[in-house]
C-alpha cells in the first residue's frame, strides 16, 4: 500500500527544520545547513501520481537553484533562509495535489510568511522600508484571497458566488502583483536586495494561482456558475496586467524596475491562461487540459527567467549568451521555453471561445521585445566566471530544455485532464 502524499510532505518538513536546527548552534557548523533543506525538497520526487511527476520535479529543481542563489548573499539568517525556500516548495506541492480545502488555503500561507522574512535581508536601511510595504500589502491579500474562499466555497448565489470570486481575485492579483493591484511591485523589486526578490519573484508566484485555479474549479462545477462571467473578469485583469506590465517596462530605464513591470506582464499572461481554464472547466477536455500546462509552463518560465535576471542584476552583469537567450525565452521565442507555454495559452483562449484575449497576447508580446533586447545588452558584459555564472547556465539549459518538447511537457496536459476529473 503507497505512503499517503501527506504523509511524505509531513517527513519533509520535519527534516527540513529539525535536521536543520543543530547546524545553527554554531558558526562552523552554518556552513552545512544546506543539507536538511536539500534532502526534504529531494524527498518530494518520491511522487505516487504521476500524472503531476514532471511539475513537481521542476518546482525541486527550482527550490535547489533559490537556495544557491541565496548561497551568494551573506545572510544574517543564514540556514534559516534555506528552510524558507524548502518550505514554501513543499507547500507549493501540497497546493498541487491537495483537494481539502482547508490545507489548500494553509499552502498559501505556508508560502506567503516566509517571504515576509526574506525581503527583510539585505541592507537594513533599505529592506526595513520596503519589508513594510511589502508585509502590509501580502496581509490585506491573503485577508482578501480568504475571505472570497470561503464565500465561493459555502454554497452562494449566483451574485454572492461572483462577489466572493472578485475577492478571491482582488486578493490573488495583490499577491502576485497582477494590475491593477500591482502597485507594490516595482517599489519592492528596485530597492529590495535583489537575492531576495529573486525568490519573491519566482517561487512566491507559483502557489497563489494553484490555490486559485483549484478552488474556482472546484467549486464552480459544484454550483453550477456560468463560465463566462467569471472567465470574462480574470481577463479583464490579464488585459490591464498585460499592457500597463509591458508599456511601464518598455518606458523604465533601471534593470530592477524593467524586471518588476515585466514580472506584471508575465502575471497578466498566466491571468489570461486562468480565464481559459475556467472557459474549458465544464468540459475538462482540451481547452482546460492547455489552459492548464500553459499556466504552470509560463509560471515556471517566470520563475526560472526572474531567477536568472536577479542574480544578473545582484552581479551586475553576466554572461552575454545566457543573459540574450533568456530574454528570448521572454519573449516566446521558439523552441525556448517561453514559447511553449505563451502556444498553449494561445491555443487554450481560441478553443475557449476567447480569441481576442489571444490576439491581445501575441500584440503583447511583440511590445516586450524592445525592452528585452535591452535588458539583454545592458546586462550581457561577458563572462565573469564563480557561483553566480554557473547559476546563469542552468537557468539557461532549463530555458533551452524545450528546443525539441520532450514527454514530460507534452504527455502531463491529457495526464492533467485525466487527473482532474477523478478529483475535481
Amino acid at each position: 500500500m503507497p505512503i499517503p502524499y501527506t504523509y511524505i510532505l509531513l517527513a519533509s518538513t520535519i527534516i527540513s527544520v529539525v535536521g536543520t536546527a543543530p547546524t545553527l548552534l554554531s558558526e562552523t557548523a552554518r556552513r552545512y545547513s544546506w543539507i536538511a533543506p536539500l534532502i526534504s525538497m529531494i524527498i518530494l520526487l518520491i511522487a505516487p501520481n504521476t500524472y503531476l511527476m514532471a511539475y513537481v520535479a521542476f518546482l525541486v529543481v527550482i527550490g535547489v537553484l533559490g537556495m544557491v542563489t541565496l548561497m551568494r548573499l551573506n545572510s544574517p539568517i543564514r540556514g534559516v533562509d534555506y528552510i524558507l525556500v524548502s518550505i514554501m516548495i513543499i507547500a507549493t506541492v501540497l497546493a498541487l495535489y491537495t483537494s481539502n480545502l482547508a490545507l489548500t488555503l494553509l499552502s498559501l500561507m505556508l508560502v506567503s510568511a516566509p517571504t515576509y522574512l526574506l525581503i527583510l535581508v539585505g541592507d537594513p536601511s533599505i529592506s526595513i522600508e520596503v519589508g513594510v510595504k511589502y508585509v502590509v500589502n501580502m496581509i490585506i491579500a491573503t485577508v482578501l484571497f480568504f475571505v472570497g474562499a470561503v464565500i465561493i466555497s459555502s454554497g452562494p448565489s449566483l451574485i454572492t458566488y461572483i462577489i466572493g470570486f472578485s475577492l478571491l481575485l482582488l486578493g490573488l492579483s495583490l499577491e502576485v502583483g497582477v494590475a491593477p493591484m500591482h502597485e507594490w511591485v516595482p517599489d519592492v523589486f528596485t530597492a529590495g536586495n535583489p537575492i531576495p526578490v529573486a525568490i519573491i519573484a519566482s517561487i512566491a508566484k507559483i502557489a497563489p494561482f494553484i490555490v486559485a485555479v483549484k478552488i474556482t474549479l472546484t467549486t464552480m462545477g459544484l454550483y453550477r456558475v456560468p463560465p463566462y462571467y467569471l472567465a470574462y473578469i480574470a481577463s479583464a485583469f490579464a488585459v490591464i496586467s498585460m499592457f500597463l506590465g509591458n508599456i511601464g517596462a518598455l518606458t523604465s530605464r533601471e534593470s530592477p524596475r524593467v524586471l518588476a513591470y515585466s514580472s506584471i506582464a508575465n502575471m497578466g499572461y498566466v491571468m489570461a491562461a486562468f480565464a481559459a481554464a475556467i472557459m474549458g472547466a465544464q468540459g475538462m477536455g482540451i481547452t482546460l487540459g492547455l489552459a492548464l500546462a500553459g499556466l504552470l509552463l509560463q509560471l515556471f518560465m517566470n520563475a526560472v527567467g526572474k531567477m536568472g535576471f536577479f542574480n544578473t542584476v545582484f552581479s551586475r552583469g553576466n554572461n552575454a549568451v545566457s543573459t540574450w537567450l533568456i530574454s528570448l525565452a521572454f519573449i516566446g521565442t521558439p523552441p525556448l521555453l517561453g514559447f511553449w507555454s505563451k502556444l498553449y495559452i494561445i491555443l487554450a483562449l481560441v478553443y475557449g471561445n476567447l480569441a481576442w484575449l489571444a490576439i491581445l497576447l501575441v500584440i503583447n508580446s511583440v511590445i516586450s521585445v524592445p525592452y528585452y533586447v535591452r535588458l539583454a545588452r545592458d546586462l550581457g558584459t561577458g563572462w565573469k566566471g564563480g557561483l553566480a555564472e554557473a547559476l546563469i547556465i542552468v537557468f539557461t539549459i532549463l530555458v533551452l530544455s524545450t528546443t525539441i518538447p520532450p514527454s514530460w511537457l507534452i504527455h502531463p496536459i491529457m495526464n492533467l485532464i485525466n487527473y482532474l476529473a477523478l478529483t475535481l
